[in-house]
């Protein structure tokens, strides 16, 4: 409810409406911020609600707002007896008539680019929700933009309306820069000793199936350059005495046979540990457990890229101009694709924050000399370049701009 003020008035309380892909990194940044505040009531809708209540996060800093899982059966009548004054998604659109407004973030600031499908159904669900087309200038549609180039894709590729382009930032720093939690706590999350070993952390997005992924049946028949890889990483984790972190997104979304390998992995080596995003919401645990970062181009990396650690750009050597990714059909069953490199990239995936290598042998070397200079506590100033072209203003007060473009957003109307 709102603060009483001293003329015995309330403020005007906005009611907003959280539809989460998964309550971390941004939203859940965002989340923990407007928690806060006395002139806004918060309903928070994501999956998984169980397993976000038993991480760290949400231990340490429960929200004092109802949190209430997407996949219950009374999750409809809840959010439409709430009556939002807007919706703010980072993925996946709400239903028609659960709020008259949006305000949408993107589900991390990466590389990767959606489809022309994606952008058709993005379309239709919004005007579905909001009742215009997001790209006509309206007054009950926003997008979040991470800085300016983010923005300058949403304006010619999305075809939005300046307007609705609003230049906010990674919300998520807000929490990276004033952290949580400490290591300690952190080692008490994971089976690997994270205290006494240092720790490779592995992202793989799920947009390749597995690794490299360029063949024509992908991981599901495991590609022998996905093994080779795994097998070669875990022989330089024994030999130097450290943690092998794999961070994947949902187990749906890979292919089984690839799955089993790496359950494998853990099943037989203490310091190998799985963390899919679906059973731990909260990846924030990850992020800082990891000392070395190597990802085919997740877009966690850009988040590793605040924390000034090595991080390790994984972009295999393509034989043509196209590109192998993976899509969810019915967002359950993934299938393969072959895109046009120009249709694959938002952004030119080697302007990184980072080191850049195309194959095993180069990326387990890489991998072994940042493990050897971690000594000296290197800085990543590559990161810290990246950061300031892409990201506008890494300050600590991201979520307060975004607060302050909600209110705009819900005033305009």
């Amino acid at each position: 409810m709102g603060a009483e003020p001293a003329h015995g008035r309330r403020h005007p309380v906005t009611r907003v409406l959280i539809w989460a892909t998964h309550l971390q990194t941004d939203i859940l940044a965002l989340t923990s911020h407007l928690d806060r505040c006395s002139d806004v009531e918060l309903l928070i809708v994501t999956p998984n609600v169980a397993a976000f209540r038993d991480d760290l996060f949400y231990r340490q800093r429960p929200f004092t707002a109802p949190l209430i899982d997407r996949n219950d059966r009374d999750t409809p009548g809840r959010v439409r007896v709430f009556k939002a004054d807007v919706a703010i998604a980072d993925n996946h659109v709400p239903p028609k008539g659960y709020a008259p407004r949006l305000f949408y973030m993107w589900h991390g600031l990466g590389w990767k680019a959606r489809s022309k499908l994606d952008l058709r159904i993005f379309y239709h669900q919004v005007r579905r929700l909001t009742g215009y087309d997001p790209r006509t200038p309206n007054p009950n549609f926003r997008a979040q933009c991470y800085g300016p180039t983010d923005r300058a894709w949403r304006i010619d590729n999305w075809r939005l309306p300046e307007s609705a382009c609003v230049e906010i930032g990674m919300t998520f720093s807000d929490l990276v820069l004033n952290l949580p939690y400490d290591r300690a706590e952190i080692a008490k999350e994971l089976r690997i000793d994270i205290l006494n070993r240092p720790t490779i952390a592995l992202a793989i997005t799920w947009h390749s199936g597995g690794i490299f992924a360029n063949g024509p049946g992908g991981n599901e028949a495991v590609p022998g350059a996905d093994f080779n890889f795994l097998s070669e990483m875990l022989a330089l984790a024994k030999r130097r005495r450290a943690n092998l972190l794999i961070c994947l997104h949902d187990r749906h979304r890979y292919f089984p046979k690839f799955i089993a390998m790496l359950e494998a992995l853990a099943r037989d080596n203490t310091f190998v540990e799985l963390r899919f995003k679906n059973e731990h919401p909260d990846n924030m645990v990850d992020l800082f457990a990891a000392d070395v970062m190597i990802s085919n181009y997740s877009s966690f990396l850009s988040y590793f890229y605040l924390l000034g650690r090595p991080a390790i750009h994984l972009l295999p050597a393509m034989p043509s101009d196209r590109v192998s990714r993976v899509a969810m059909l019915f967002s359950r069953v993934p299938i393969h694709r072959r895109l046009a490199a120009e249709e694959a990239w938002m952004l030119d995936p080697r302007d990184n924050g980072g080191i850049l290598v195309s194959n095993s042998s180069d990326a387990v070397a890489a991998t072994d000399a940042a493990l050897r200079a971690l000594t000296g506590h290197p800085r990543n100033d590559a990161a810290r370049l990246w950061l300031h072209k892409h990201v506008f203003h890494v300050d600590g007060h991201t979520a307060e701009r975004f607060k302050a473009e909600i209110d705009k957003l819900c005033a305009s109307a």
